[in-house]
């Protein structure tokens, strides 16, 4: 017997359909925070685990800063930060504060979207899409646009371009997607539900939750509208290629909706977005959660982070805590700030790594933090900083000196950090590189440049 499912969507329905505890309540990181430590500090004490120390303030330091504007702090930082007088909580939360409210911030987590939204830009045949998409979501944080906001402009492109600057377009979804409604369904579902659609197009599983009738359904608000009698616009119908099979629009949960008398150009987008970013959507939210959730803890609550219709992602004590911050984002107002600051002012966040390498039961419960490697847009822009030069970020769109780093990015691209590997390749890269050589000459690195001590000896551990 095959599991329906229409059963799931209904009961994940039933979950997010129950009062929001976090409604008409002034939005407050620092009592998210204690919700989080209270609900793992159960989850420890039940498991009989020990977490790890909270970690010292440079290491703190640190961490915010690569986390949150993808950089180590540059020597003035700490030396302001790790000589200030205030007790160290406090410090803390100013720190976070201003890395967060940062222009490197904004540019950060346009990356870290882009990816999300469109991973396709990490590939060599999509890569030119990466620059306008990164800078349109660079506008639309620095605005502090709410994330519904965001993903309903993306999906339906209707905010009035002629406001936009040249070289700032989300256009690149559609292009990644190759303006193919399969392709747009499947990316739209993945990216912005953390609903994977993807084995439902060719044929129905007997364990999958999805249907081939409702991927393509999905697909068919991507269709174009066609004219019918009199050149009106007609509801479409979109048929799957190389069959006679033809399928209408029709939302994941079988929710009727109306089209309206008049139709335009994009009003199956419209009507798909309205459904996807409404606060009653069981996936929406908590799929924002989760994927911020994994960027700062090292592994998302609810796993895998693309499939959160699997078996067990609606309940456990880890979809309870799903839930209750995907409430809380969408009480905020889907203030992404918001959810940022909560998370990084947990306890949880300021646990140390220390404890042994290897994924551990006490990583799972997020009682210590997970090592993770750097991307490769980090490690370059750490060379840069450890050289005392200024980040290439203040640029939107395509900037000059942009090409360097994303060819440099592209080499050392991992799809894991908390899993990263590096190779000989990228090892000898470093080494011997164009861009560390020209680093390494102190003409080019101010930190070499003003130190008195010999450049090789520099280079030897004492």
């Amino acid at each position: 017997m095959r599991f329906c499912p229409y059963v799931v969507v209904f009961l994940a329905f039933a979950v997010v359909g129950s009062p929001n505890a976090w409604s008409g309540e002034s939005p407050d990181p620092s009592k998210l925070a204690s919700a989080i430590d209270a609900k793992l500090a159960a989850w420890w004490a039940n498991a009989h685990v020990q977490p790890a120390p909270i970690v010292d303030d440079a290491t703190f330091l640190r961490r915010a800063s690569l986390d949150l504007i993808g950089r180590p702090p540059t020597v003035a930082e700490a030396r302001e930060f790790l000589s200030a007088p205030d007790p160290s909580a406090e410090k803390r939360a100013k720190l976070l504060n201003r890395l967060i409210d940062s222009g490197g911030h904004t540019r950060h987590m346009a990356t870290f979207w882009r990816r999300a939204w469109v991973p396709q830009a990490d590939t060599a045949e999509f890569a030119r899409l990466a620059d306008d998409f990164e800078a349109w979501v660079t506008l639309k944080l620095r605005d502090e646009a709410p994330y519904d906001r965001m993903v309903r402009e993306l999906l339906t492109l209707d905010e009035v371009t002629s406001a936009r600057p040249a070289g700032v377009s989300p256009g690149g979804f559609f292009a990644a997607s190759e303006y193919k409604p399969e392709n747009l369904a499947a990316n739209a579902s993945r990216g912005f539900l953390g609903v994977n659609l993807d084995c439902a197009q060719c044929h129905n599983h007997p364990f999958a939750r999805w249907t081939r009738e409702q991927f393509w359904q999905t697909a068919a608000f991507f269709e174009t509208l066609k004219p019918g009698e009199g050149g009106k616009l007609m509801p479409p119908r979109l048929t799957i290629p190389n069959t006679e099979k033809s399928f209408t629009p029709a939302m994941l949960d079988g929710e009727a909706f109306d089209w309206p008398d008049s139709l335009e150009r994009g009003t199956g987008r419209r009507l798909l977005a309205g459904w996807v970013t409404a606060p009653e959507n069981p996936y929406f939210a908590r799929n924002a959660v989760n994927r911020l959730w994994a960027q700062l803890y090292g592994a998302a609550l609810v796993e895998p982070i693309d499939d959160l219709s699997g078996e067990g992602s609606l309940t456990g004590d880890r979809a309870e805590l799903l839930g209750t911050l995907a409430e809380a984002f969408v009480a905020s107002g889907y203030d992404l700030k918001y959810m940022t600051r909560a998370l990084t002012r947990a306890n949880a966040y300021q646990l140390s790594a220390a404890g042994g390498e290897g994924i551990t039961s006490e990583e799972q419960l997020f009682a210590r933090m997970p090592v993770r490697g750097l991307t490769g847009e980090q490690l370059y822009d750490s060379f840069r900083t450890a050289a005392g030069l200024p980040p290439e970020r203040d640029d939107v769109g395509r900037g000059q000196g942009r090409e360097g780093r994303k060819r440099f990015a592209a080499e050392f691209y991992i799809e894991r950090p908390v899993a990263a590997e590096r190779s000989i390749t990228q090892a000898l890269s470093i080494m011997n590189g164009r861009f560390t050589t020209e680093l390494a000459d102190p003409a080019n690195n101010p930190t070499l440049a003003g130190s008195s001590t010999p450049h090789s000896s520099m280079l030897t551990r004492r």
